[in-house]
């Protein structure tokens, strides 16, 4: 992946960020005419992705939506740099593997993107940090519009656009919201909150979405129907959903702070020293000390991890490598390489001082004081 994309989610804080730690409007679409991605051929889908190229080069997309670059990622050689495109949440797994004819569009904040042929012809997305359902909607509503003005879309008045799961046809809208439920997982009450949630009409999945599992208590919640409910009715709900479960994550942090900070403190310190001397991190290990970290340093029992260098972390030490299987996460990032990263971030972060390391293996170790 290019350097220079660093979605504004990782980079920039937002509403609410301690625990909403992004928002992701997606629309999907599909042109009219045109076989679905599923059954079409090579020919269809490279005559999609001229179509839609064509229509974001037309004149004054750079002026409405920021510099515009195109990423192929067939054409990205390194696998690692593939699939940073997930980690960040630009792309879907499925897309970055799919093959040729398969263009993302970006803008140059990383707010705004396009994946062109995955399950849907369009998956046009918004992420913005924080919790920012009606913006983030808004402007995936503004660069859809851009689009269907140049493009004709396969939509009917019954069932409302027409899209190669049935779990997004109507409005085509997912709205998300990444939320980081330490405190709840910490007390074991995760489980029940979200259950809660799901009760009504709202979906709970992993990182990196559906068929994916949580990592570092991260969990995506978002609409689970998209159609008979209009896009501003979607929103509503899932921002009520969400509003929710972030009070129920405050008043975990609350009760913590009050009633189990001996024994918070005692885990965070537990999960600084993990880090700081382990050889090796799987990514599920780095993200379990990660989040208690991050817990900590919201309640003030132990050091300083701000949102920023969370997110940060998260999208840099390889989750989504093995998010839906298949190769493991050692085949991009092995273990040693992701402690060494994680241990030299947060070396950095904490402001501290670095141990003299051991000799036999000076690259694989470290510690810092905490003053």
């Amino acid at each position: 992946m290019p350097k220079s994309v660093v979605p504004a989610w990782v980079s920039a804080d937002g509403p609410g960020t301690d625990v909403a730690l992004s928002t992701r409007a997606r629309l999907a679409r599909n042109i009219e005419g045109r076989p679905f991605p599923g059954r079409a051929k090579d020919a269809d889908l490279r005559r999609v992705a001229d179509e839609v190229l064509d229509a974001i080069y037309s004149d004054g997309t750079d002026r409405r939506f920021g510099k515009i670059r195109v990423i192929h990622p067939t054409r990205i050689q390194a696998a690692a740099e593939r699939l940073a495109l997930v980690d960040t949440q630009v792309a879907s797994r499925q897309h970055v593997d799919g093959g040729k004819y398969r263009p993302i569009v970006l803008n140059e904040t990383g707010t705004l993107s396009l994946m062109v042929n995955e399950e849907d012809h369009l998956r046009i997305q918004c992420i913005l940090p924080g919790l920012q359902p009606m913006t983030a909607l808004q402007m995936a509503q503004e660069f859809d519009a851009f689009l269907a003005g140049k493009i004709g879309y396969a939509r009917t008045d019954n069932y409302g656009y027409l899209t190669s799961s049935l779990a997004n046809i109507g409005t085509g809208l997912r709205l998300s919201v990444m939320l980081h439920f330490a405190g709840l997982s910490f007390l074991g009450e995760a489980v029940p909150a979200l259950t809660a949630a799901m009760e009504l009409k709202i979906s709970v999945r992993g990182l990196f979405g559906e068929g994916t599992r949580a990592s570092g208590d991260i969990f995506q919640v978002s609409n689970e129907t998209t159609i008979g409910f209009s896009e501003k009715d979607i929103t509503t709900r899932v921002r009520a959903a969400v509003e929710h479960l972030i009070s129920r994550e405050h008043e975990a942090r609350r009760k913590l702070a009050s009633d189990k900070k001996t024994e918070l403190s005692e885990a965070v310190e537990q999960a600084r020293t993990a880090i700081m001397e382990a050889q090796s991190l799987t990514g599920r290990e780095a993200m379990a000390c990660l989040s208690l970290l991050r817990l900590g340093s919201e309640l003030a029992v132990g050091p300083n991890l701000s949102a920023k260098t969370f997110k940060e972390l998260l999208v840099s030490i390889g989750l989504g490598v093995s998010a839906r299987g298949g190769r493991t996460s050692a085949s991009i990032m092995s273990d040693g390489k992701r402690a060494k990263l994680v241990r030299q971030r947060l070396i950095e972060e904490f402001d501290a001082v670095q141990l003299i390391l051991p000799e036999e293996e000076p690259e694989q170790h470290g510690e810092r004081l905490i003053k």
